[in-house]
């Protein structure tokens, strides 16, 4: 599955637009690297994802097979890490 298209489908970002505005601007990695939106992605791989008020890192758990709810999303990936930032004015709006 694309990123552009699991961040939205993950309810990560609320558009693929959105998810495809952060590849764009460095604001996601995949693996440590910067991805662009059509970058397919595999259970394993680690996200980062660059909100403007906070850090995410994840890990793939699993690729949903359709967009899922917010509440069913925490069993398609495993939260390596969650730290917020303070006031730099980077990342991207989800």
């Amino acid at each position: 599955m694309r990123i552009d298209l699991l961040l939205k489908t993950l309810c990560l970002a609320r558009t693929r637009e959105i998810a495809k505005r952060g590849c764009d601007s460095g604001s996601v990695k995949v693996n440590g690297a910067e991805v662009k939106p059509s970058r397919e992605v595999r259970e394993g791989d680690v996200i980062e994802i660059r909100y403007p008020d906070r850090l995410l890192v994840l890990e793939l758990t699993g690729i949903p097979a359709r967009q899922v709810s917010k509440k069913d999303r925490a069993a398609h990936y495993r939260i390596i890490r969650e730290s917020p930032l303070y006031g730099d004015g980077e990342g991207w709006s989800a």
